[in-house]
């Protein structure tokens, strides 16, 4: 297994279009990815298709506050 990568301006667009089931998709990936000792990695993704890394979860509990926060706006 490898690490996951969640692209942030997926997830945004994914809360404005309040589409929970894709987002719950994406999450129950990530959840995976990490009990199976992987990380998942957050990006954002430039105009110009450059990704930059700024977030890392290792670990459940940390992930599920991010999730927390994800799902808070909708």
């Amino acid at each position: 297994m490898e690490d996951y990568v969640i692209v942030v301006n997926k997830i945004e667009e994914l809360q404005t279009i309040k589409d929970r089931q894709e987002l719950e998709l994406i999450f129950e990936r990530a959840k995976r990815t990490i009990i199976g000792g992987q990380e998942v990695i957050l990006v954002r993704q430039n105009s110009d298709g450059q990704q930059y890394r700024f977030e890392t979860y290792s670990n459940e509990h940390d992930f599920e506050e991010y999730r927390k926060q994800v799902f808070r706006f909708l």
